[in-house]
């Protein structure tokens, strides 16, 4: 029987891939780990076939390396290579605010600004866990208001880039300003002000460039 909210059954292996995804992003799993299909799924209570194909997934977005009967390898996390996602994401975040502004219903907006709102809250409780979880659902509710499914699966696989990076090098003294920024782009979405919300958009992607940069001289914060 289909979920009453209409939406389909997540596989066994999504559910392994959002966990393993996690268990790196907070380095639960640690860059430089090694660690077999058995392990995981041990772990996760799942079989060796959904975790391998989350771990197929994982490796095309760079979080593993998988090498035959040795295990798989947590890869480092690279400023250099954050630098040049910035470059990839900036146009993407223009598409998706554009998409919004056409195609986004009155709730889209309402849950958007709501979404505002919480990361102002956590990045004022500085709790870092809340903060970067209401994040990763201020993304997801945005691209899903895009309605357009190739910027959505483009989009998470960079989101999830980001968010490891971020992650590991975002200081919780940069939330409130991140936060503010996140809350003016989206109002101006929320307004449908193109001009508005892609003026925010400029504003967050030096302030995230300044921020990678100053990264290459400090080591990481968890």
């Amino acid at each position: 029987m289909p979920p009453e909210d209409g939406r389909r059954p997540r596989s066994l292996a999504e559910t392994a891939y959002d966990a393993i995804e996690q268990m790196i992003i907070s380095r639960r799993l640690a860059p430089g780990a090694m660690v077999s299909e058995g392990e995981l799924g041990a772990e996760l209570g799942l079989g060796r076939t959904p975790v391998r194909e989350a771990l197929a997934r994982l490796k095309t977005i760079g979080f593993v390396e998988v090498h035959p009967r040795r295990g798989v390898l947590v890869t480092q996390v690279d400023v250099i290579k954050h630098l040049e996602l910035l470059e990839v994401r900036r146009p993407l975040d223009e598409t998706v605010a554009r998409c919004v502004i056409a195609r986004g219903t009155a709730e889209d907006m309402a849950h958007l600004l709501d979404q505002a709102a919480g990361l102002r809250s956590a990045a004022e409780a500085r709790d870092r866990e809340a903060y970067f979880r209401t994040k990763r659902g201020l993304h997801e509710a945005l691209v899903g208001a895009a309605y357009n499914a190739t910027l959505t699966g483009t989009m998470a696989a960079l989101h999830a880039q980001s968010r490891r990076f971020w992650y590991t090098y975002e200081p919780t003294a940069s939330f409130l300003d991140c936060a503010g920024i996140h809350g003016a782009i989206l109002s101006g979405i929320a307004a449908r002000d193109e001009a508005a919300a892609l003026a925010g958009i400029g504003t967050l992607f030096d302030f995230l460039d300044r921020m990678t940069r100053r990264a290459l001289d400090r080591r990481p914060l968890v």
